[in-house]
């Protein structure tokens, strides 16, 4: 029988929306994590450095590059480290239908940006630091921000909100710059004690959609698509088109320029196959259907493991932690979670047997120990907590697999 989660920031637990559960155990990993942390307080050292030197010095320059380090190494650290020592900008874009665009049968049609509004504070009224920028000419309100010599230099996050000029187009669903001033104003500054739970809703958003980039059966809950993460599609990089000519040539045309961005996201992003034009019935359709599952299946396991531990092994850390807050011994704390969580003594009511607590500890104990050991082991390096973030460039991170969980 499946334990059921008992721990309220349990991440396996039923009132956690399936989108996020693995998403909240990166994120509870990670903030438990001892050189993760050493990052933190040492962006925010940069962070107070650069605050009084400006944005000119070269201590702000060694922030942006830290974080921009931890994006291409460990993209959820990265990001992670965007809200948690944060430099933020805040845009609202309007946009419009591009001019002459047919929409005769079309859901997606080209848009232009044609006024945006800019600061570095979430309040738009702010006029001294808020700018805005309309369209004009050739140029959209970004290329004006651009000629203006205005583009921000922050680490971010950038939060941006979207404005339709046309009823047509849809805006954003969520007001991203109200979101951040009710978190501050009801919350505070987000730290890295913070739960996921307790956690900014776009910096939630951001760790679903970096999981959606490596689960295809996630859904942006926004959009109920998976227009922002890889999804199967037939692709028309190879119609009407000859990769010997396009070499060849010493200018690159607009339409070799658009292949060449095709090219790189199939090459990072998919797995391709070729099936013949020639298929002319249904049962060879199928038999190919047959041979691209063989191909997909190769290398899976027979069942989904528990990606980054099972909801007993988060509950015994979880209850752990808490106990060892309260001022227990790690044995003590660990023997109390036994009697907690397996022995259900916290539930005992007169009439009922009472639980063996000494028996059942004695039979068990070990069993439990190494549950525990498996989520945070930080003399031997082995439990998820400490492989969430490695923190050599040279390691691979433990988010772009799931064989070792």
């Amino acid at each position: 029988m499946a334990h059921e989660p008992q721990h309220p920031d349990n991440p396996c637990r039923a009132s956690l929306p399936d989108a996020e559960r693995i998403p909240a155990k990166i994120w509870e990993l990670l903030r438990r994590n001892e050189k993760f942390g050493r990052a933190v307080r040492k962006l925010q050292q940069l962070d107070r450095a650069a605050k009084e030197q400006g944005k000119i010095g070269q201590v702000w320059f060694a922030a942006d590059s830290l974080v921009k380090a931890l994006k291409s190494h460990h993209d959820f650290a990265g990001y992670a480290l965007e809200w948690l020592v944060p430099e933020p900008w805040f845009e609202i874009c309007h946009t419009a239908i591009e001019d002459g665009v047919d929409l005769t049968g079309k859901q997606w049609v080209p848009t232009k940006f044609v006024k945006l509004e800019s600061g570095s504070t979430p309040d738009p009224t702010d006029t001294a630091h808020w700018r805005t920028f309309d369209a004009h000419d050739r140029f959209d309100a970004y290329g004006r921000q651009s000629l203006a010599g205005c583009v921000p230099m922050v680490r971010g996050p950038i939060i941006t909100f979207t404005i339709p000029e046309d009823s047509r187009l849809r805006g954003s669903k969520v007001n991203g710059i109200q979101e951040w001033r009710d978190y501050h104003a009801s919350h505070g500054p987000f730290t890295i004690n913070d739960s996921w739970r307790d956690a900014p809703l776009g910096f939630r958003r951001i760790f679903c959609w970096l999981w959606r980039q490596r689960d295809s059966r996630e859904k942006n809950p926004l959009t109920n698509c998976r227009t922002d993460a890889p999804e199967e599609h037939e692709t028309n990089f190879f119609k009407g088109w000859r990769l010997f000519p396009a070499l060849a040539k010493n200018n690159m045309s607009q339409e070799d320029a658009a292949r060449a961005f095709m090219f790189d996201e199939l090459a990072e992003d998919y797995r391709v196959f070729a099936v013949p034009k020639s298929i002319r019935t249904r049962m060879e359709a199928r038999r190919l259907a047959e041979w691209l599952y063989s191909q997909l299946a190769a290398n899976l396991p027979a069942r989904e493991p528990d990606i980054f531990g099972s909801a007993l092994q988060w509950d015994i850390l979880l209850t752990v932690e808490d106990l060892m807050r309260e001022g227990a011994p790690f044995d003590e704390a660990l023997q109390e979670s036994f009697e907690k969580i397996h022995l259900k003594a916290d539930n005992w009511h007169e009439g009922q047997p009472i639980p063996n607590q000494k028996k059942g500890w004695a039979q068990r104990g070990a069993d439990w120990q190494n549950t525990f050991r498996v989520m945070d082991a930080p003399l031997a390096g082995t439990g998820f907590i400490q492989k969430a973030f490695p923190g050599k460039p040279n390691s691979p991170s433990p988010t772009t697999s799931v064989s070792d969980s």
